[in-house]
Formats: structure tokens, sequence, C-alpha cells
């Protein structure tokens, strides 16, 4: 069993240790022991334990230790963007607080063993903190997983949510003094909501963006576009106008945007990241063991690819996003996709990096065990480009989890790794299907290689899975030269037994995460509906167990639909992850059986067959025979209309004997059916059952 850091177990008749369910902070392999935290006293202030690595290693062989499951609250089962900025503020300032103490190498290990620690009282006293403010908050940080996002303030269920709030009655603060008695000051203004979205609008439009106004003049701006009543007002009265002042405009600014927004907006985006932001890192670091550093990159495939649903449809050259991890090389993260290189894209590959892979090959055809494939965990740092990765989007959702490092533009050295298992793909794989266009290389006379494709993305995409997973095995000699643990253990020198190795000695930077966090936080936001036919995504619908205990598709029947957040797993149509509430987490939905015609596909298979009805529409908007019919039904509806005209029948003539004259055009209709079948008689017939035909007459109305 590995022992990974963040991992929780559960522990029962272990002497000295009370049973419960623990958290794994670190393992310090040269002292042979590991620190665990108790999760199941969220209100209590304690300290992490010490246990005996072999000790711990006895009882998983025994079964008093087991694997175990924590699940994180709520408000941690959230986006970055879904967070709210004064959340964010008091996050990073806890974080802040810590940053200094989690840093050290054997903090860690003093705070449990010993029972005073100087360090934490010098710490506190300089922080100007009290040391169960600490105290508290290291209990926090390592209950939820020892990451930034962990202490996050846990508001969901504290306030009145849903309530009004009254504004103050009276002006916060020192009164305005006048230095004379002849002079009266203006009245203070008290903000309400209104005013204070107000001042946030005039400071985001005037005031935080490169070569915005000051203060003073976004203040002015301020009051022309939303006090100018006030202003004439006051001005014709001969009064000071009860507006908002220019410290209160000062003042919010700082609390309606944090310090590194500011900075950000009020600058060129090319600026900030050149003399600004800060510099981590260094590209001559070196990264010896599994997890230290993953590279991730996107190309475009040489290959064209031809949709599910009509293989006359060719779609174009998918892309390819890959991760692998520095020190063994192996290919640690996968995904195929019809996007450009863009966010949304390689936030689908950097999910497939942190979750386990067997459920991933399943939705392709191919049965895995996660031991085939055990890379599942979160690295120390991640290299990436400065292209689509530079973004604001990445940096909100990724650094909380780890270090992006960026690397110089037209410098693939700094990725050669990614760019390597580019390489061997495309002459394993890529280079010998049918529809290739062999990494550009055009031969004077070849067929166009679009007129050739016959692959679909779910069949590209487990040809690359199948290839990658032999990458994984393969041998590579410079491999057998990094570590003395392949040539102890006798393992040929493959990445995936260098990942093996490392990971069993505690030779790694690897981290777990949290299933729930990585789909709430990388996986695409999605907005869904709820109908009364289930969860309605791109006309697909689904449902789980949720829906049918609360009746929510009756509910949406009756009251209406409404709007739900989503996370979309892009690469199946299977299922997706819905929130239903504010206090609840994601919940995973299944493709209910009136959409089973998309089931097992991608999911811009679903989006192709929105396209094809929006051309489809577009086309062929009304047919020419509805013309035909239009003109042939106005032709009736007249000659009716002329007839109607030339009647003399008054009303009651019209209705009377109706019964009498319905069986008198029963028998006219049935004189001209026998007239017609008697001098059809002459006619030669080759189909004897032409004149057996059964003609139905009009029957009455029941």
């Amino acid at each position: 069993m590995e022992l990974i850091r963040n991992s929780v177990w559960s522990l029962s008749k272990i002497d000295g240790v009370e049973p419960s369910q623990y958290r794994l902070l670190q393992v310090f392999d040269d002292i042979s022991c590991l620190i665990l935290f108790d999760l199941n006293n969220p209100k209590a202030l304690i300290r992490p334990i010490v246990i005996d690595i072999e000790r711990f290693k006895q009882g998983i062989k025994e079964g008093s230790i087991v694997a175990g499951h924590y699940t994180l609250p709520p408000h941690l089962s959230c986006s970055e963007e879904e967070i709210d900025k004064t959340h964010l503020r008091i996050r990073n300032e806890n974080f802040s607080l810590l940053i200094d103490l989690i840093t050290k190498p054997m903090f860690l290990f003093d705070y449990a063993t010993r029972k005073r620690l100087p360090d934490l009282a010098e710490h506190a006293k300089k922080k100007n903190k009290s040391r169960t403010t600490l105290a508290r908050l290291l209990n926090t940080y390592w209950r939820y997983g020892q990451e930034k996002n962990a202490l996050l303030p846990a508001y969901q269920y504290s306030g009145g949510a849903g309530q009004q709030r009254r504004s103050p009655s009276k002006a916060l603060g020192a009164p305005k003094t006048s230095r004379t008695l002849a002079i009266k000051r203006a009245k203070t203004f008290i903000l309400t909501d209104l005013d204070k979205e107000n001042i946030r609008k005039a400071l985001k439009k005037h005031h935080l963006k490169p070569h915005g106004k000051n203060l003073v003049e976004t203040r002015k701006e301020l009051l022309r576009t939303y006090y100018a009543e006030e202003i004439k007002k006051a001005e014709a009265l001969g009064d000071a106008p009860y507006v908002p002042s220019y410290k209160q405009v000062a003042s919010w600014k700082n609390k309606l945007f944090s310090a590194d927004e500011i900075s950000r907006k009020s600058t060129t985006e090319r600026d900030y990241y050149l003399n600004k932001k800060g510099l981590l890192g260094s590209a001559r670091e070196k990264w010896p063991v599994p997890g230290s550093c993953f590279e991730i990159d996107a190309t475009v495939a040489d290959v064209h690819i031809v949709s599910s649903f009509g293989k006359q449809y060719v779609l174009g050259r998918p892309t390819i996003y890959s991760v692998v991890d520095r020190a063994s090389g192996m290919v640690v993260g996968l995904n195929v996709s019809l996007y450009h290189a863009s966010w949304r894209a390689a936030r689908q590959a950097l999910a497939n990096t942190f979750l386990p892979k067997s459920s991933y090959c399943k939705e392709f055809g191919i049965d895995i065990l996660d031991s085939d494939w055990p890379s599942a965990h979160v690295p120390l740092r991640l290299m990436c480009d400065n292209g689509e990765m530079i973004g604001l989007q990445p940096q909100k959702l990724v650094v909380p989890l780890t270090e992006l490092q960026l690397s110089p533009p037209y410098c693939p050295v700094f990725k050669a790794m990614v760019e390597r298992r580019f390489g061997l793909l495309n002459n394993e794989v890529i280079h010998k299907l049918q529809g290739t266009t062999r990494g550009g290389i055009v031969i004077r006379g070849d067929k166009d290689p679009r007129k050739d494709a016959i692959f679909t993305l779910k069949e590209f995409t487990a040809l690359l899975i199948d290839a990658t997973l032999e990458l994984n095995r393969s041998m590579y000699t410079a491999l057998a030269t990094t570590s003395p643990l392949l040539i102890k253990k006798d393992l040929s020198p493959t990445p995936l037994n260098f990942w093996k190795a490392h990971v069993l000695e505690h030779k790694h930077a690897l981290k777990l995460a949290d299933c729930d966090q990585i789909i709430s936080q990388l996986y695409p936001p999605a907005k869904v509906r709820m109908t009364r036919d289930g969860v309605e995504y791109n006309n697909m619908f689904y449902s789980c167990d949720h829906v049918i205990k609360e009746n929510l598709a009756s509910r949406a029947r009756i009251y209406g639909q409404w709007q739900l957040d989503a996370r979309i797993n892009e690469n199946t149509t299977n299922y997706i992850y819905v929130k239903f509430d504010k206090k609840s987490g994601f919940i995973k939905c299944n493709l209910l059986g009136k959409s089973s015609m998309l089931k097992d596909n991608p999911m811009h298979e679903s989006e192709f067959i929105l396209d094809w009805l929006d051309r489809s529409k577009e086309t062929k908007p009304i047919s020419s025979e509805s013309i035909d019919s239009k003109v042939a039904r106005a032709n009736i509806d007249k000659k009716a209309r002329t007839r109607a005209e030339n009647d003399d029948l008054t009303p009651n003539e019209k209705i009377k004997d109706t019964r009498t004259h319905r069986k008198a055009e029963i028998s006219e209709i049935a004189n001209q059916i026998q007239e017609n079948s008697t001098s059809t008689k002459d006619i030669p017939v080759n189909n004897a059952t032409t004149l057996n035909r059964v003609v139905y007459l009009p029957r009455r109305r029941s």
C-alpha cells in the first residue's frame, strides 16, 4: 500500500492511538516515521501524532488500518471564480500567517512531539496574533488537505441567507467637525448597497484600467453619472449635495477590490507579467523525483477525423494535450478534443492528470487496473506555455492546487519531455493512420488526406491511450543512470517502474487531491436546465437519485424550468455533474434512455447534431411543396366562399333535414362507385385483386 502525503486512513485497535479517521500529513523517511492528524474532532484544538512507519505498515497488513475517504465541506467544492472576493482576501491573509511555519522542514515534527514550541510563540508575537489563532488555522489547514483553499471561511450556513439587511441609520465613524462656528459642514453620506455598486462600476470603468483617471477625476465621473439630480437640486437650494465623499470612494476602493486586482487592472497584461509578477523557480533546477515537475503542452494531431453520426462529415484535425512527469518521463495525463489549444481544453487535460485513469480508459473501451497507469496526483510544479496557461483563469484555478511555471517563448527545451512524447506518438501511431498529413510533408500527386479520413474522435483517442500505455512500459536507457532504485530492485528502466519504485520508497513530491474538488474546479463549467424531462444539456437529458427523490422533474413541469450550475466531462456524454443548491456539492447525473443515441460518444457529437439542425433549418426554412399546398388550400377556400355567397338558403333551411340529406349523399356516392366498378369490367386487369378493393364510406360519429 502506498503512503501518499494527504491520504486518509481509518485507524482502529492501535495501542496508544485513538480509533478515528486520520490524514497523513508528512512522511519522514530518514527517521522512519510519519505524521497523522485526527479528522473527527473539527471543533477541538488538537495536535498531530507521530507513528512509526513499520508499525503503520503492520497495521495495514493486520487490517486495523485501512484506506479511508474524507468528504470536504461544500464551501471548498467550488471553482475559484465562484468564490466571493471577501473570502479570497480572508484566505490569502490566513495563508500569509502560516506560510513561514509550514515551509519549515521540521516544524510539523516538532509541533507533534514537543509540548512547548518557542517557534510558534515567537511567530505569533511577530504576526501580532495569539497562539490559539495560529493553532486553529493550522488545524483547519491540515484537516482540509494542506492547500491554500483549506483556509477559506465557512460562511455557507452563517448569516441570514436570503434575508433583507437594514442599512445603518446613523453615520459610522467620527462626525465632521467645523474649525469655526461660522461654517456648517455638510451631512455625512450613508452608503447603501446601491451606492457601493455605483462606486465599483465607476472605479472599474474610469480608474482601474491602463492609463486610467485618478481618484479625484473618477469621483467626479461618479457624481456626473449617478448623482446628477442631487447635484442640481443642491445647487438650486444653495446647499451642499448629499453624495459620497472622496474618502469614502478611496476607502471602498480597497474593500471592493483586492490589492492584486488593483495592480492587475491598473496596467496592461504584458506590463504586469513582465515587470510586476513574482519570479518563481528557475530553469536550472533539477527534478530528481516524481511529482517535482509536470510538463503540459498541446499540439494539433497530424490526422483528420470524421463524425460518428456521418462518416461523410470531416471534422478536421483534433488537438492533443499531454502531461508528462519530468523525472520519470511517464505520461501522466492525456486529452484529445476538437478545441484549439486553449484553457478550455487544457483544464480537461489537467483534470485527467489529477484523477484515476481506469474510469477514463473504460470510457473508450479499454479496461486497465489503476496500477497499470498509477498517476492520479498533483505535482509540486507545473511547467507550461506562456500562451493559454498564462491567462487569469488558469492562475485562479490551478494555483491553489500547484505552482505554475511558465516557459520562455520559443524555447521548447524547457518542455523537452512532453515535446518528445509528441514525436514518439507521431512515429508510432499517428503517421501510420489513414487520413494522416504526415506532419505537413506533401508529395505532388498525393490524395487529399481529408478524403481518406475514416477514424472518429473516440476511435482516435482509444488508439492514443493504447500507445501512451505502451510508451509508459517502454525502456529508456537514461532512466537507469538517473536513480539507483531501479538497479537496487532489479527493475527494467521504464517510466512505470521508475514511478512505482520511488513512490513505494516515499521519494516523491506528489500530493493527492479530492476528486470532488478537481471536478468542481477543473471540469469545464456549463449552465443546464431542470425540465420536466430531466436535466437538459445540449438537447440531452440526465437524471439521478436526487432528482427522483425530490421530484424535481414534476416541479419543473408545474412551476417552470430553472437554471443550474454543472461541470462537463467532454470525453463522454454518459454523465454530467450538477449542483442543485448552494449547500451541496456536485452530483453525478447519468444519461437517460430517451437520449441513448448519443450514449458512449464524446460531448462534441451533441454539438455536431445541434449544428446539423441549425444548418437544416437555415438551408430549408420551408418546403416548396408547402407553398403549392397553401395555394391549393386558398383556391378551395375561395371556391367554397363563392358558392356560399351565391346560396340563397337561410340558416334554418341549411340545417333542416340534415339526416335525410346525409342518407341521400351516401346513396349518391355508392351509386357513383358502382357505376365506376361496372365500367372497369371490360378493361383487362393482370392483378385480380385490383377489382376486389374495399372502399370505406364515411362513418357517422358515435
